[in-house]
């Protein structure tokens, strides 16, 4: 059996959404069962997440990361302002642009506790493409650390 790996539409949080519950193998049917979604249109709810119509609460949004098994950072709505969530933006954007280069300069940035965190974070990520480079990890094991990854959580 080939399996190949879904393809991202774009950025967006229902994209992200629908990527991440294609690489688990699940389809629409599936998550409306798990949540317990009735009625005559059971995947209604999902499809709208998905699509960007509604956005799910928090708790259903900490639901889905548990069911999809990635960090409800991968799948959360994204605050642009924020910095951090802008590495998030970027992990993302290099599954429809795979091995683009990002060039930060660290060497530039005030030495603030949330700039320091803000530069531990870029070189951890730089290492761990590096190892996917190397061959030390499987594009899978990357992605899987993508979705996974918790940036410290004392920053917001």
């Amino acid at each position: 059996m080939y399996y190949r790996k879904p393809t991202l539409k774009n950025l967006s949080q229902g994209a992200r959404l629908e990527y991440v519950r294609r690489l688990r193998h699940m389809n629409e049917d599936d998550v409306a069962e798990y949540f317990g979604f009735g009625g005559m249109y059971p995947r209604k709810t999902f499809k709208s997440y998905e699509t960007n119509y509604r956005e799910p609460s928090k708790e259903r949004l900490k639901d889905i990361a548990e069911l999809y098994e990635v960090s409800i950072n991968a799948i959360k709505k994204y605050d642009f302002s924020n910095p951090i969530d802008v590495i998030y933006n970027l992990m993302w954007l290099e599954e429809e642009f795979p091995y683009y280069e990002i060039n930060f300069d660290c060497n530039s940035y005030n030495k603030t506790e949330y700039n320091e965190i803000v530069i531990k974070t870029i070189k951890e990520w730089q290492q761990m493409k590096e190892k996917r480079e190397n061959s030390e990890i499987s594009d899978d094991e990357y992605l899987e650390w993508k979705l996974n990854f918790e940036i410290e959580k004392k920053l917001y």
